[in-house]
């Protein structure tokens, strides 16, 4: 009888972690992307946990409350690991808006299409920024560090049925500055491609004869490209600023559902 309890009380410790990293894992950049499927996912979750289960298991104490508690365990990890993942998207919600943005001035706005990243319309710029925040992610070794953050979390919130205080301000707060940071990166290419339509506009305004704003659209293209080949280095650079504030977020989130 105590052997069956024993092993029903492990299963349970197991089941509340893996809900954590299954949520994590899903959902967050390089892990959570569409080409990954979903099996490699689950295997990726289940393995996570299974390494972290012998660390925890020693701190585990009993849950009381029986099914109502075990049901708040799961649903509290649950939670947590989306919200972990949630805040690491905002990584490429940012690059994306950033490449909207710039899709919209260069005209590329009629040839969205659908991504197969996340499944909905995307934009040819957006792609590209989507890729180079890939691909720093991976070479800063970025991935590992969110597997790293999710381990030091159960330091800020442990395995329990308590509550989770409400964070709707810090939300806000982050989806404002999310918002921010897109125009901030989209800024440079953005402005001078909108100098450069007011220039065109009052140049066909003082020539009329000249047919500009028809020959100005392709000439409008390769400027873009132009400028878009011309700040990559500080399209890099600022991904990797983007990379540590929005490992930063998730530090402050975590401070404030310290238990």
């Amino acid at each position: 009888m105590v052997l069956l309890e024993n092993l029903q009380w492990n299963l349970l410790v197991f089941i509340s972690i893996f809900c954590r990293w299954a949520g994590m894992v899903m959902l967050t950049p390089v892990f959570g992307a569409r080409e990954v499927p979903p099996i490699i996912r689950l295997v990726l979750a289940l393995s996570l946990s299974l390494i972290v289960y012998p660390v925890l298991m020693p701190t585990m104490t009993p849950f009381d409350g029986g099914g109502v508690a075990l049901a708040a365990v799961l649903f509290k990890e649950t939670l947590v690991g989306l919200t972990f993942a949630f805040i690491l998207n905002l990584i490429t919600f940012i690059m994306m808006g950033a490449g909207e943005l710039i899709d919209f001035q260069l005209g590329f706005i009629m040839g969205s299409s659908i991504d197969p990243l996340f499944g909905n319309r995307s934009f040819i710029t957006g792609n590209f920024l989507l890729i180079l925040t890939t691909m720093i992610l991976l070479a800063t070794n970025s991935h590992h560090m969110m597997i790293a953050a999710m381990v030091k979390s159960y330091g800020y919130i442990p395995i329990n049925p308590t509550y989770i205080p409400d964070s709707s301000a810090f939300f806000v707060k982050i989806l404002g500055q999310t918002i921010l940071f897109s125009l901030q990166i989209a800024m440079p290419i953005y402005g001078s491609l909108v100098i450069a339509n007011v220039g065109v506009g009052l140049l066909a305004k003082a020539v009329p004869q000249l047919n500009l704003l028809n020959l100005f659209f392709p000439v409008k293209i390769v400027f873009g490209l132009v400028m878009l080949y011309m700040t990559i280095t500080l399209l890099g650079n600022e991904v990797s600023r983007v990379i540590d504030v929005s490992f930063g977020w998730l530090e402050e989130l975590f401070r404030g559902w310290r238990q």
